[in-house]
Formats: structure tokens, sequence, C-alpha cells
């Protein structure tokens, strides 16, 4: 086959593009560029999908948080739609007679009264869960944030713990209450040890991600500008995952609140899970229901709390 004759560019002349960028071209070139997008036919061209005549106009998703007040007032009407059609269900089934040991809303309200204020019971209960709670949750927190960083530092402590955290987040805790209660009997180390347990695997998961999370761009820039590792380490990585500490700090809550009741079940007299355990095997739905919605009403206190610290101490973000 006959090769093709490659053309060889041939440079131009000096001066050529100083010549041509004369005045008179540049108002010429302008001259023909309007009267190109003159002569486009403006009405043969397509319409956009998000046309206002067609379509309708299309606005952009507003995300701004709401004002507190339209936030409070919307959660009421919630709570007051629940307990309404809470009251419509006991008052159809005792007016059918129908068997229904669900008790009414104001069945609970005369039973909070009667154990919260007549005979307060409730407080001995409430406050013998609440030291259980706080031992479990600080003793959880002391150790999962230097477990949880230890884990994301160094390869070979996350090769040892990890197995272990990802074999007990799958067993519910009140499978442990044989095993703990064999290992440390039905004193009130072993309602801790349940509690620290659960708060503990969530917490180390949570500090762990917040630290593996840490932009590595900052990482780079610290090491550019000749950080070391102990540097690197308080003025970058726990700063960034300070976020992620009060995060884990809100869960371990929730986490010591659903786990009470497993750990009151190591055998206890006292306690609002075991208090909400008897009231519900004697059918005595009024006093289980109230016990419910005090350790609910508890667990949003320290949840609101911990939002609160969070938001003061993470201003910067």
């Amino acid at each position: 086959m006959v090769e093709k004759e490659k053309k060889v560019k041939e440079p131009k002349p000096k001066g050529y593009y100083k010549e041509k960028l004369t005045p008179k071209f540049i108002k010429d070139s302008r001259v023909k560029r309007d009267a190109a997008v003159a002569a486009v036919d403006l009405a043969s061209l397509s319409k956009p999908i998000n046309d206002a005549a067609t379509s309708g106009p299309k606005k952009m998703k507003d995300f701004t948080l709401w004002a507190g007040w339209k936030t409070a007032l919307v959660g009421l009407g919630g709570v007051i739609f629940v307990i309404l059609i809470w009251s419509l269900y006991a008052y159809i089934c005792d007016l059918q007679n129908v068997t229904s040991y669900l008790s009414s809303p104001w069945e609970v309200v005369e039973s909070f009264y009667e154990q919260a204020i007549v005979h307060p019971y409730l407080w001995r209960h409430l406050g013998a869960s609440l030291q259980r709670i706080v031992i479990g949750y600080l003793i959880a927190l002391i150790t999962s944030v230097p477990v949880a960083f230890l884990m994301a530092w160094y390869k070979p402590v996350r090769a040892f713990f990890d197995p272990f955290i990802q074999f007990l987040r799958c067993v519910p805790p009140i499978a442990y209450v044989p095993v703990v209660v064999a290992a440390f009997g039905t004193n009130e180390n072993s309602k801790y040890f349940i509690i620290f347990l659960a708060v503990f695997l969530t917490m180390t998961v949570t500090i762990y991600q917040g630290v593996r999370n840490v932009d590595l761009t900052l990482v780079k820039a610290a090491y550019t500008f000749g950080a070391r590792d102990r540097n690197l380490f308080l003025g970058v990585i726990v700063p960034s995952a300070f976020p992620f500490i009060l995060t884990a700090m809100r869960l371990g809550v929730g986490a010591a609140m659903t786990t009470l009741v497993a750990a009151e079940l190591t055998g206890t007299e006292t306690g609002l899970g075991a208090f909400i355990q008897g009231q519900g095997s004697q059918t005595m739905m009024d006093g289980c229901i109230m016990g419910i919605l005090v350790l609910g009403l508890f667990g949003i206190l320290f949840d609101k709390g911990l939002l609160f610290i969070e938001k003061r101490l993470t201003r910067w973000k």
C-alpha cells in the first residue's frame, strides 16, 4: 500500500499573530459572532424538561432546620395523636365487652399517682436502676475510648480485638445472663457488667469508625509540615474524632437503657426492669406501661442533655 505523505505544518512567520490581532480584526470577529447568534432560530430549539409552562416551576429542596417551636408543636401533636388512638382502642374494647389487658391512658396516670406520689415505690426502683446505668456507662466510656483509638492506630490491636467485638455485637444482651450469673453471681456486679458490655461494644465501634474516617488530606498536610506521630494524634486525630466520641456517648445511653431489663434479670427486687417484669407477670398493665414510660422519658432526658453538650463543644464544625 502506498503510504500517504504526512503534511508538515509550516511555522507561521514572525509577527503573524501580532498582525492578526489588530483592533480591526477583533472588531470584525465580534460582528461575525453577533450575526451568527442572531441568525439562530430560538423557536426551533427544544425546550428544557423543567420548563415552567409544561411541567411547572422547579424548586430546590430546602434542607434548613425548622424553628424550635414548630418542632415542639409537631412533636406534641404526634404524642396527642397516639394517646387519642390508645384511648379510642380502650374505649371500643370496653364498649364491646372485649377482654383486653391493655390499660387506658387514664389508668396509667392513676397508677403513676398511686406509686409515685401516694406510695413512692417508683422512685426507689428508679434510683436503683439509675445507679446501675451510671456505673456501667462510666466504666464503658473510660475503657472504650482508648480501645477504639488503639484499634484504629495499631493494626495488631485491631486484629486482636475485632473478632471478639464483632462476635459479641451479634449476640443479644439477654443471652449473656446465664453466663454472667455463673461468673459474677446475682449481686450488683453482674448487672454492671451486662450494661457495661452493651455500652462498650456500641461506643467502641462508633469511635473506631470516627478515627478511621479522619480526612487523609489533614494527615498528609500534618506530615508535610513535619508533624510527628504524637503531634498528629493530638492535633489532628483527636479533634477530628471528637464529634464521634460525643455521638458514641449518646448511642451508649440508648444501649444502657435497652439493656437494663436484661441486666436486672440476673436477680433483684429493685429497679425499673424488675418493676416492669413484676407488673407484667401479674397482668397489671397500668403499672407495667407506667414503668416503660418513665424509663423512656429518663432516656430522652439523658439524650437531650448529651445533645446539648455536643452542640456546645462542637461549634467549630
